[in-house]
C-alpha cells in the first residue's frame, strides 16, 4: 500500500477497502487449518438452524391438524427439533471458541509486529509522532481488528449459508413466494452500500479523535507537575473537554447512522415480507394449497432470511472500524523512517576505543544542517568534552555517534573501522550512554541496573553501585537492592536516579563512555560523590562528555567549543583559557555566577 501524507484520510474507495481487507486476512494464513474448522463448524450450525422450520412444518401438518392429535408424531417432531437446536448450540459453542482464539492470536501477532516495527523506527519518527497516538495504534486499533475476526467472519459465512438455505427451503415449499422475498435483497444491498460509504468517514473521524484524546491524556499525566506549577489546570481541562466532546460528537454520528439505517430498515423489510406472505397464503388457503404448517414455516424462514441481513448490517460498523484501524496500523508498518541501517561485518569488534569524526555533517529535517563539517580524533583512554550554547550541536554529535540518526556527510570511525560496519549489538554493548534525565522503570533497583540482562549477577550489580557510590543510599532502603522502584523513579531524588543510571552503564563494562550533561541536574553534594567515581570510570575508557558545568571538565584531554554546528575552538582547559575566546568567556561567566 502506498502511504505518503494521507494518515488522516477520511474516505476509502471500495478497491482500497479490498486491498486493506486482503492484506489483513493474510495475517490469518498461519492459522488456515483452525480457520477452516471454524468456518465448517459455522456452516454445519447454520444448516441445523435452517432445517428446524421444516421439522416444525412436518410436526404441525401431521401432528396437530385435523380432528385428532397424533402424539407419536408430536414426540418425534419435538425430539428432532430439540436435536437440531442442540446440535446448533454445540456447534456454535465450538465455532465461538475457535474464532475467539483466532481473533486473539491475530491481535497478538499484529501487536508484536507493530511493536517490533516501532522499536526499529528512527528517532526522527518519534520526534514527529505523539506517544498517545502510537499507544492508540498498538492497543485500540489492534483490538478493533480482533473484534472483526470474532464477530464479522462468522456472521458473513453463517449469513450467506442461512440466506441460501432459506431460499432453497422456501422454493421447495412455494417458489413464487420465495421469489418475492428475493426482490427485497437489492434494497437491502443498496442500503448497506450507502451505510458503508457514510460510516467509513464517521469511524475514521471517531478513531482520530480517540487518538487525540489519548495523546492529550498521556501528555497531561506526564507533565502534571508543570500543569500544577503554572496553574494550567483549567486550561488543560478545557482543552481535554473540547477534544472529548469532539470524540463524543463523532461517535454520535455513528450512532445516529446506525439507528437510521440498521434495525429500523430491516424490520420494515420483514414487516413488508410478512404482509405479502400472509396475504398470498390467505388466498392460497381458499384453494387448499396452503397448510398451517407451511404458514408457520414460512414465518420462521422470513425472519431467518432477513435476520442475516440485519446481522451483516449491524456488523458493518465493526467492519468499518476494523478497516480504519487496519489502515492506521499498516500506515505505521509501511513507514520508511527506520533506524540507521548497518552494513554489518561479523568480525568487527571494538577493542581500543579510538574515535574519529571525518567531515561529518547532519540534518534532522534534511534541509537545515545542525552539524557542519565536524572533524576530531579521540585516542583510546582520552576524554573529550563538548561545550557550547543551546542548539550548538553537542547532543547531535552524540545522536549520530549512538546511531540514533543517520549522518548525511562524512564518516565516523571507531578503531579505524566505519561505525556503519559494526553490528548494532556490538555498538550497544561497547558504548555506554548516561543521559541528563535518567529513566527509571517500574521494578526493583536490581532490575533497573540489570535491565533484565540475566548475564549480570547480583554481585556485579552491587559492585557497580558501590563503584559510583550509589550503595550509600541503597543500603538505607528497606529491601535494599530489591526495593520497589515506583514509575519513573518518583520516590528518588534526581541525584539518586542519576547514580543508578551510572551504575546501569558501568555494570556492562563499556569501552566507550558518553555523558550527555549527566551531572547537570545533580546538586553539588551529590556531584562530589560521583566525581571520584567518574574519574575511576574513565580510566581505560574513551569518554565523550557534554558539559554544562565547565568546572567538571578541567581534566579533559581535549575540549571542543561548538557554535551553530561548527567547531570554533579546540584544546585543553589551560590552552583555551589562554586564548581568551568563547570558552574563556563562558568559564568566567560561570565562575562569577558561582561566587
Amino acid at each position: 500500500m502506498n502511504h505518503k501524507n494521507d494518515f488522516y484520510k477520511e474516505t476509502f474507495t471500495s478497491s482500497e477497502q479490498k486491498v486493506i481487507l486482503k492484506r489483513l486476512l493474510s495475517y490469518l494464513k498461519p492459522y488456515t487449518k483452525p480457520l477452516i474448522i471454524a468456518l465448517l463448524t459455522t456452516v454445519l450450525a447454520t444448516t441445523c438452524f435452517v432445517i428446524a422450520p421444516l421439522i416444525m412444518r412436518w410436526l404441525v401438518d401431521n401432528g396437530l391438524t385435523g380432528n385428532s392429535v397424533h402424539m407419536d408424531i408430536i414426540i418425534q417432531g419435538a425430539l428432532l427439533y430439540a436435536l437440531m437446536c442442540s446440535l446448533y448450540a454445540i456447534l456454535r459453542f465450538f465455532q465461538l471458541i475457535q474464532l475467539k482464539r483466532l481473533g486473539f492470536k491475530l491481535c497478538k501477532d499484529l501487536r508484536d509486529t507493530l511493536f517490533a516495527k516501532l522499536e526499529g523506527m528512527g528517532m526522527r519518527y518519534f520526534d514527529q509522532t505523539p506517544a498517545g497516538s502510537l499507544v492508540s495504534r498498538v492497543t485500540n486499533d489492534t483490538e478493533a481488528i480482533q473484534e472483526m475476526v470474532n464477530e464479522v467472519l462468522s456472521v458473513i459465512v453463517s449469513s450467506v449459508v442461512m440466506i441460501i438455505g432459506c431460499v432453497v427451503a422456501m422454493s421447495f415449499m412455494e417458489w413464487r413466494l420465495a421469489l418475492f422475498c428475493l426482490c427485497f435483497v437489492p434494497v437491502a444491498v443498496l442500503i448497506m452500500f450507502y451505510y458503508q460509504k457514510l460510516s467509513t468517514r464517521y469511524y475514521l473521524t471517531a478513531r482520530e479523535k480517540l487518538s487525540q484524546l489519548n495523546t492529550r491524556l498521556a501528555e497531561s499525566i506526564s507533565g502534571m507537575n508543570i500543569i500544577q506549577i503554572f496553574n494550567q489546570e483549567k486550561r488543560i481541562a478545557s482543552e481535554f473537554a473540547n477534544t472529548n466532546n469532539e470524540y463524543y460528537e463523532a461517535s454520535m454520528k455513528n450512532v445516529r447512522l446506525d439507528g437510521l439505517l440498521l434495525s429500523p430498515t430491516i424490520h420494515l423489510l420483514i414487516a413488508l415480507a410478512l404482509a405479502l406472505m400472509l396475504t398470498y397464503m390467505g388466498f392460497q388457503s381458499f384453494a387448499g394449497l396452503a397448510s398451517v404448517g407451511m404458514v408457520v414455516a414460512f414465518i420462521e424462514y422470513i425472519y431467518r432470511f432477513f435476520d442475516p441481513m440485519f446481522q451483516i448490517m449491524d456488523r458493518l460498523s465493526i467492519y468499518q472500524q476494523a478497516i480504519v484501524a487496519a489502515y492506521r496500523v499498516f500506515f505505521i508498518l509501511d513507514h520508511q523512517e527506520v533506524a540507521p541501517m548497518q552494513d554489518e561485518k561479523e568480525d568487527a569488534k571494538i577493542t581500543e576505543g579510538r574515535i574519529e569524526f571525518k567531515n561529518v555533517s547532519f540534518s534532522y529535517d534534511g534541509k537545515h544542517e545542525v552539524l557542519k563539517d565536524i572533524s576530531f580524533v579521540i585516542e583510546p583512554g582520552e576524554t573529550l568534552a563538548l561545550v557550547g550554547h543551546t542548539g550548538s550541536g553537542k547532543s547531535s554529535i552524540i545522536n549520530v555517534m549512538m546511531r540514533f540518526y543517520e549522518f548525511t556527510k562524512g564518516e565516523i570511525l571507531i578503531d579505524g573501522v566505519s561505525i556503519k560496519e559494526y553490528p548494532m549489538d556490538e555498538l550497544r554493548k561497547r558504548i555506554g550512554l548516561v543521559l541528563q534525565d535518567p529513566f527509571m522503570y517500574y521494578g526493583t533497583i536490581a532490575d533497573n541496573v540489570r535491565l533484565k540482562n540475566k548475564e549480570i549477577s547480583d554481585e556485579e550489580i552491587k559492585e557497580a553501585c558501590k563503584f559510583v557510590q550509589a550503595d550509600q543510599f541503597i543500603d538505607k532502603l528497606t529491601d535494599t537492592y530489591q526495593y520497589q522502584v515506583s514509575e519513573r523513579g518518583a520516590s528518588f531524588s534526581t541525584g539518586q536516579k542519576q547514580l543508578l543510571a551510572f551504575a546501569r552503564t558501568i555494570v556492562t563494562n563499556p569501552k566507550i563512555l558518553i555523558l550527555d550533561e549527566a551531572t547537570a541536574n545533580i546538586d553539588t553534594e551529590t556531584e562530589s560523590l560521583i566525581q571520584e567515581g567518574l574519574s575511576r570510570i574513565k580510566q581505560g575508557r574513551t569518554s565523550i562528555a557534554i558539559a554544562h558545568r565547565l568546572s567538571t571538565i578541567k581534566d579533559a584531554n581535549k575540549i571542543l567549543v561548538l557554535d551553530n554546528g561548527r567547531i570554533i575552538e579546540a584544546g585543553n582547559h589551560e590552552s583555551l583559557i589562554e586564548k581568551h575566546g568563547v570558552y574563556y568567556a563562558m568559564y568566567q561567566l560561570q565562575k562569577s555566577g558561582a561566587q
